[in-house]
């Protein structure tokens, strides 16, 4: 059997369903599964023997990929646009399973019922149910090698223990205000390393002159896998690396603002604050403020993050 697991959304979203394709092989060791993904899917996802189809959502690509696709006997699609819908349509695999939440929902053969109340792995797990498939592999997990490990240690010249921050996000609603990010970094005892892509460089100057380790902008997302790999705990708002984190055994702390854990990305391992604002939560990625006071990205208090940060640490 062919079977094509269809994700083409963010950096978090794929790490989040790396537990389908781990249920799915233990289930189905002799089926060949592709994944097809955004460019970053070839180093995310090194290490599964797997097909791996890069697809960034030109039209040219739309229209070249049905030619790649239309082999599969099965289709899983945790994405839930209308362009990803209709692409699977056009493909004619023969069972196309997707969320009831979806756009163009009725072009799947099969539907699940996508619920808000559950974590976005189990949510995903549920799109097996129409495979029969109902043993899962819970833990999301990335692949990482000592070696890679080893180098960046060497190369950042990082300590023997430290704690990441990861500040930034793509939605800048998602991000707690950077006054207690400076604060947090020159509070926590053990040394600091901060994270980010090159699009938050600018923005993390603001570290400089603090004790903490500057990396943003500076590493490859191997270098920040192994990086985070590395670390005791990584401190993080609603963003890729606390899924990062709990896929190589690392424990997170997500700092929610404008959106909320009742979404399903909390960590699996580790522990979330949130603020209690009767505004909250916005959306699952919101663009702007309903209220236009942004209350939520300075609620929640350092001496709160020091505190839980303090427990996750002795745990």
């Amino acid at each position: 059997m062919k079977i094509l697991i269809w994700q083409t959304a963010y950096l978090g979203d794929v790490v989040l369903t790396t537990p389908l394709i781990r249920t799915i092989k233990n289930n189905l060791p002799t089926a060949h599964i592709a994944f097809v993904g955004r460019s970053f899917i070839q180093e995310l996802l090194k290490g599964y023997e797997i097909e791996l189809i890069t697809f960034n959502k030109s039209l040219r690509e739309s229209l070249q990929i049905l030619r790649r696709i239309e082999d599969f006997q099965v289709v899983i699609s945790p994405h839930i646009s209308a362009r990803s819908a209709l692409i699977l349509f056009m493909s004619k695999i023969p069972k196309r399973i997707g969320f009831d939440r979806s756009e163009l929902s009725w072009l799947y053969t099969h539907t699940v019922k996508h619920s808000w109340e559950k974590h976005e792995v189990d949510r995903n797990l549920e799109l097996l149910r129409p495979l029969g498939i109902k043993k899962y592999e819970r833990m999301p997990y990335l692949y990482l090698y000592q070696e890679e490990k080893e180098r960046v240690k060497r190369d950042f010249a990082l300590p023997e223990e430290f704690i990441v921050l990861s500040p930034f996000s793509n939605f800048p609603l998602k991000e707690w205000h950077l006054g207690g990010w400076i604060e947090l970094s020159k509070r926590i005892s053990m040394p600091v390393v901060i994270v980010g892509t090159k699009r938050d460089v600018e923005k993390s100057k603001v570290f400089n002159g603090t004790k903490a380790i500057n990396l943003v902008g500076r590493t490859s997302l191997r270098e920040l896998m192994a990086v985070i790999s590395l670390s005791k705990l990584v401190v993080s708002c609603d963003s890729s690396p606390v899924h990062i984190a709990n896929a190589l055994g690392v424990p997170a702390l997500s700092l929610y603002t404008s959106t909320s854990p009742q979404y399903g990305f909390y960590p699996l391992k580790g522990f979330y604050l949130v603020p209690d604002l009767s505004c909250s939560p916005c959306s699952p990625n919101p663009k702007r403020c309903k209220t236009g006071t942004q209350a939520c990205l300075t609620f929640i208090r350092v001496e709160d993050v020091l505190e839980k940060l303090t427990d996750l640490l002795s745990a």
